[in-house]
């Protein structure tokens, strides 16, 4: 429990994981794989260049920030001093399980290039992820208050499937997409990307039984206790492993596409107008492998703990000590760390012309048994204004199907600059904080490529196949 409490403290100190805000932009360039690798294939740059960027996410269903008297703007401004909030029990009498997530990344620099029907991509980034779940009202309220809340003494509980995560690892990804049909008005592509993941860092401490009874203030059993624990000290090298991307993309375009190549003189010079698109993507597939670390698979009977005030953990070797002090202990120095893998879903309807509304589903697919980190699940209704030099989007988004708090965003573009949030009233407004969400890019977009450069000449006409260089009209200049 003293594990548990740790990383939820990790987890409120740290709502759009997947930055919809920005997912479906025009021109999102390499950054518009991140929901799909195939939205590369065909995309409206030449070429885009990522420069740098940098995402924080926190959500959890258990814990709030209450009774504030500023923004979360002015909480920061604060230093977050505590004098004007509180920490207070989110929905505590409520049967559903307790979850909460944080990502940090920085995204280094990338580029994604048009190599006419197919694209590549490459880029650099650090990521940092925290899941909590399974954990149920009643542990969530002795995570809270301590193992000395009085209501729930001299009741038997039992837990399985509580998992407390976390890893950071540095990746270098490659990404290809390529359109593989393109006739009438349809055009299908497909992508993948591939990344080696280096580990900096792990823990996990993954339950599949947890059956107990708190007496009193002092007294507790343990009834039955089944699970595996793992700890890598920080580290350059603590670790390492392979994550990928995999998608496929519909489009039912304006314009027919027969013979389309995209960035050609051949075909107009010119990004090809869709009237939707459908995408489908699994996402972050692999893991990371942890070597030379502390922890082990632990199965115990009922055990008394006279005190549990006295229990002392002092960190992961405390935790190694205690465990085979009292329980069945099969010590290992290595452990696994699953990506957080997700089937994902999305649906962009042109509206009229610059104005769109992407719809989004995300499923994660963890196992309540396994060490696989676990990302929350999402709808999002995201309406925006697209241009090469403006973009503004106004994401609605729903976590873990409790549609009735969803999050409302704005995200602003301006040429190769943007910020935005997925979870923005906390910033704006006072209300029960659970959650906040911040992203930002600093890109270069080339809009033309090569051989759409230059002016043709006045009254000259164009031969049919000739590579004469033709002027590149792009919706929104």
């Amino acid at each position: 429990m003293g594990a548990a409490l740790c990383v939820l403290a990790c987890v409120f100190s740290a709502h759009g994981q997947e930055q919809f805000g920005m997912a479906h932009g025009n021109y999102a360039g390499v950054d518009a794989a991140a929901l799909n690798p195939a939205r590369l294939a065909g995309q409206w740059p030449y070429a885009s260049i990522r420069l740098i960027g940098a995402d924080l996410f926190v959500w959890n269903n258990l814990v709030a920030l209450s009774g504030k008297d500023h923004t979360l703007v002015g909480e920061v401004r604060d230093g977050m001093s505590g004098t004007s909030g509180d920490i207070v029990l989110r929905g505590s009498l409520r049967s559903d399980v307790k979850r909460g997530s944080v990502l940090a990344q920085l995204a280094g620099p990338a580029f994604s290039l048009s190599l006419g029907k197919g694209t590549v991509s490459a880029g650099v980034r650090a990521r940092s992820l925290t899941s909590l779940s399974g954990i149920s009202p009643e542990l969530g309220r002795f995570i809270f208050h301590g193992l000395g809340y009085d209501p729930q003494h001299g009741v038997r509980y039992r837990d399985e499937g509580t998992r407390a995560l976390t890893a950071a690892w540095s990746e270098v990804n490659v990404s290809y997409a390529r359109i593989l049909w393109s006739e009438g008005f349809a055009l299908i592509s497909a992508g993948a990307s591939l990344r080696y993941q280096q580990a900096h860092f792990g823990g996990a401490l993954a339950l599949d039984v947890l059956d107990y009874t708190v007496h009193d203030t002092a007294r507790a059993t343990i009834h039955e206790l089944g699970g595996s624990f793992g700890y890598s000290s920080p580290a350059s090298n603590a670790g390492r492993g392979w994550g990928a991307d995999l998608g496929v993309q519909y489009e039912r375009t304006m314009e027919e596409v027969d013979r389309y190549l995209p960035h050609h003189a051949s075909t107009g010079c010119r990004p090809m107008p869709y009237r939707y698109r459908i995408g489908l993507s699994l996402l972050d597939l692999g893991g990371n492998y942890f070597k030379g670390a502390i922890g082990g698979h632990v199965e115990m009977g009922s055990t008394i703990i006279a005190d549990h005030d006295a229990v002392d953990l002092d960190g992961a070797e405390g935790l190694d000590s205690l465990l085979g002090t009292v329980v069945n202990w099969e010590r290992e120095d290595r452990f696994n760390i699953g990506n957080p893998t997700a089937v994902a879903m999305q649906y962009d309807q042109r509206v009229i012309d610059r104005v769109y509304v992407a719809c989004d589903l995300v499923q994660q697919i963890s196992s309540r048994h396994g060490t696989r980190l676990r990302r929350p699940n999402s709808i999002a209704i995201t309406p925006r204004f697209d241009t090469r030099w403006f973009e503004a989007s106004v994401p609605i988004v729903v976590h873990e199907y409790g549609f009735s708090r969803p999050s409302v965003g704005l995200m602003l573009r301006f040429s190769d600059v943007l910020i935005g949030s997925d979870h923005i009233l906390p910033f704006l407004t006072r209300p029960n904080v659970s959650g906040a969400d911040l992203y930002f890019r600093v890109r270069i977009t080339l809009a033309r490529s090569p051989f759409c450069k230059g002016k043709r000449k006045s009254g000259a006409r164009h031969e049919s196949g000739s590579t004469e260089a033709l002027p590149c009209i792009i919706p929104g200049e």
